[in-house]
């Protein structure tokens, strides 16, 4: 089984406790949060969703979630029930200066921490070396194989730094024994095919766990020039084998096959995964779905981490009143693939069985 994580997929299966108090009308604790901790980057990704949430690159950099907020938002996370957190969002989580503490700080909770980075920030002394103890997995951001392709598609001259990174997490973990998974993570793109094998050679000689190749998503605006390009996807299919075939015992190719090759569409009519999955951004809000941190953000706005206890939101009439109002939300005007569609696919289903279940 290539797929080990079952990153093409979901894993509600496995939390169906939670499912079960969902489908009785009980007003749960999500199980998963994608924690924004800046708003800005390093790096300028020519595939970046991240400029349509409110990502200002440099100029954001100095925007980020406040250290005691942060502390106690994953603190209150663990007590309240939530079961990971990956500290990913919408921009670059290494320009936080807490984000090491707030991994330590997560895990002591019982949540399941990871982070998702390009990785040219990160720290290589003990708060870099504390933090890998205590994740679940890292994964670095990389979609690029060698430095003039890097600077093409991350417009950043920083490859062999990026690349020095993961390194240096790789022996670290070998050297120390540590569990945390490490990753890299391709957006394919059209512009960028060229590097999918290269990169999938990349990332045996680095050492790392897996390579995942992921659809890029897009808005149905085309808004990165993505989601009209989408038919093309299917003529990546010989090579997205290829790369696959490269892996071995210790070290997987993962695609993304479902979300690559279904050209955005959407088997449901309702977005039902909103109480299992939030999002919170860079400055420290709390919504249902990425799309809201810069778009209607008044309206869909859950609460502020930074003035109030992510307990006190998630209890509030406002946060309910919310994941109601996505519930009515047309999802088909959504972005394409995103974050929630696998969740969403199979609530669906519970709430729309077929006929004559008991023929199993």
């Amino acid at each position: 089984m290539a797929d080990s994580y079952l990153m093409d997929g979901h894993k509600l299966v496995w939390h169906l406790d939670r499912v079960q108090d969902w489908q009785n009308g009980k007003r749960i604790a999500p199980l998963h949060i994608d924690v924004g901790l800046s708003k800005g980057c390093n790096i300028r990704c020519q595939y970046c969703f991240g400029v349509l949430q409110g990502n200002f690159f440099k100029k954001g950099s100095e925007v980020y979630f406040p250290r005691e907020p942060l502390l106690r938002y994953v603190r209150e996370a663990g007590e309240v029930g939530v079961r990971s957190m990956a500290m990913i969002g919408e921009a670059e989580p290494l320009l936080n200066p807490h984000v090491y503490e707030a991994i330590v700080a997560g895990t002591k909770a019982g949540v399941d921490i990871s982070l998702g980075t390009n990785g040219i920030l990160f720290d290589t002394g003990s708060a870099g070396e504390e933090a890998l103890e205590h994740l679940k997995w890292i994964r670095f951001n990389i979609s690029a194989a060698d430095d003039e392709s890097y600077r093409r598609v991350h417009g950043s001259k920083d490859f062999s730094q990026a690349c020095d990174k993961i390194s240096f997490c790789v022996n670290l973990k070998k050297r120390r024994n540590l569990a945390v998974t490490i990753g890299l993570q391709m957006v394919l793109t059209p512009s960028n095919v060229d590097q999918m094998i290269p990169l999938a050679r990349l990332g045996k000689q680095l050492g790392v766990n897996y390579l995942v190749i992921k659809q890029c998503s897009d808005t149905i605006a085309n808004d990165l020039k993505v989601y009209d390009r989408l038919g093309e996807y299917a003529a990546f299919e010989d090579r997205l084998a290829e790369a696959e075939m490269l892996g071995d015992t210790d070290y997987k190719v993962i695609v993304k096959w479902g979300k690559i090759t279904n050209q955005g569409k959407r088997g449901y009519d309702s977005c039902l995964g909103v109480p299992f999955l939030l999002y919170s951004s860079g400055d420290g809000r709390l919504y249902p779905c990425g799309m809201f941190f810069d778009h209607e953000e008044e309206t869909y706005r859950m609460g502020d981490l930074t003035t109030r206890s992510f307990k006190e939101i998630l209890e509030s009439d406002r946060y309910w009143e919310v994941v109601e109002r996505v519930a009515a939300l047309d999802v088909h005007r959504c972005y394409a693939n995103c974050r929630t569609h696998a969740i969403n696919e199979f609530l669906w289903q519970l709430k729309h069985p077929p006929e004559h279940v008991n023929f199993i």
